[in-house]
């Protein structure tokens, strides 16, 4: 029952979350941005803060843990698995509701809801797949067209940086943590551990990795841009 509740906390919050951005968007830039532009920084702020929320949950738990790390546990960790679940759910829906905005023509001569989502799926492939597995809100410097300035650059290079970080070094360190733990060297871990956690983590990780590559050929593409623009 009381994961039930978790899980009902979760999608209301997000959908909630979703809804109250738009309306303030709307209220406040009316003029200046789409619907498609609404919905894609209400998405992106969502993302954020999840991403802040994770951050702070994973912050209590390191903190708390620090006997055995592989006995020592936290309640806000299950807690909280519970609680953000639903946002993958919602995430999906998200990226669908702008996707089908940001390229209404596309989209236009299909009138049929299977038939927009089966296109969104099969051009979406990798997030979705992803999905049925940041702290910095890039929308505004995206939709407000500065693409070409340094901000975006900067932007861009902050995200990546915390991607990596978060996202891809989370993986070396968590071997790095069972070396330690169990006196091992680091190249030894995966020898140590079960098969399904080395598979596990690999399935994981590209995804990330995949990601990590589409932001650098962005940020390669921001950089052309601003060098062809400054000459």
């Amino acid at each position: 029952m009381d994961n039930f509740l978790l899980v009902s906390a979760g999608f209301s919050f997000f959908i909630s979350a979703h809804f109250l951005i738009r309306k303030c968007l709307v209220l406040l830039w009316k003029s200046a941005l789409s619907d498609a532009s609404v919905y894609v920084i209400a998405c992106r702020c969502v993302s954020a803060l999840q991403a802040m929320l994770s951050f702070i949950v994973g912050a209590i738990v390191a903190r708390s843990c620090r006997g055995d790390i592989m006995k020592d546990t936290h309640w806000l960790t299950n807690a909280y698995v519970y609680f953000g679940m639903p946002y993958f759910v919602f995430d999906l829906w998200a990226m669908y509701s702008y996707h089908i905005r940001v390229h209404a023509e596309a989209y236009s001569s299909l009138t049929n809801v299977q038939q927009r989502v089966k296109k969104y799926v099969s051009s979406n492939v990798m997030m979705v797949i992803h999905h049925v597995v940041l702290p910095l809100i890039l929308s505004p410097v995206l939709l407000l067209k500065m693409k070409d300035t340094r901000l975006y650059i900067i932007t861009s290079i902050s995200m990546i940086v915390v991607f990596f970080f978060a996202r891809l070094a989370i993986f070396p360190f968590l071997y790095y943590s069972y070396a330690e733990y169990a006196n091992i060297r680091f190249h030894h871990v995966p020898f140590h551990i079960p098969v399904k956690c080395n598979f596990s983590s690999l399935l994981l990780l590209l995804p990330q990795v995949y990601w990590f590559l589409l932001m650098l050929r962005g940020l390669r593409r921001g950089l052309q841009r601003l060098s062809s623009k400054s000459k």
